[in-house]
């Protein structure tokens, strides 16, 4: 099922929701009471926070007696991922494009044309990669786990 762009932004706009996607992302699996008490808001407040993530796409949860623990949906967060890859010009990968960071001219895109910006983004690229290599070698382990 697609989600529509807009709508998995808006759900990301709100400050409580990124903390509850970077909290499932650190600790996996975890419930309504326990993402309650680390970000101090009421079980009913983060249950209506999961029921909009879940619509858009990005969390999901698996009953398991009477424990309903909620967890990133992977495909819903790469699929965020690709969407602002694809329109950020700073990556090269945006229209009209000629090469990394470059627009038609050889000028930078985003105005301003510094080694020291071409550096910051990448810093910060190999960072967010480097996170997303840690969640994705903690969901082998975690499957690994399961299967063997």
């Amino acid at each position: 099922m697609g989600h529509r762009p807009s709508d998995m932004f808006k759900a990301l706009s709100v400050p409580t929701r990124l903390r509850i996607i970077e909290l499932l992302k650190e600790r996996g699996e975890v419930g309504v009471n326990e993402i309650a008490e680390e970000l101090g808001v009421t079980p009913p407040a983060v249950s209506q926070h999961m029921k909009l993530l879940m619509e858009v796409g990005l969390v999901t949860k698996e009953r398991r007696g009477y424990r309903v623990p909620y967890s990133v949906d992977a495909n819903g967060l790469d699929s965020c991922l690709e969407m602002l890859t694809s329109t950020c010009c700073c990556e090269g990968r945006g229209h009209g494009h000629t090469g990394h960071g470059e627009a038609p001219g050889g000028t930078s895109c985003c105005g301003s044309g510094s080694t020291t910006h071409d550096l910051t983004s990448l810093a910060r690229r190999a960072e967010l990669l480097e996170t997303e290599l840690k969640a994705v070698r903690k969901e082998i382990a975690k499957l690994e786990k399961e299967v063997g």
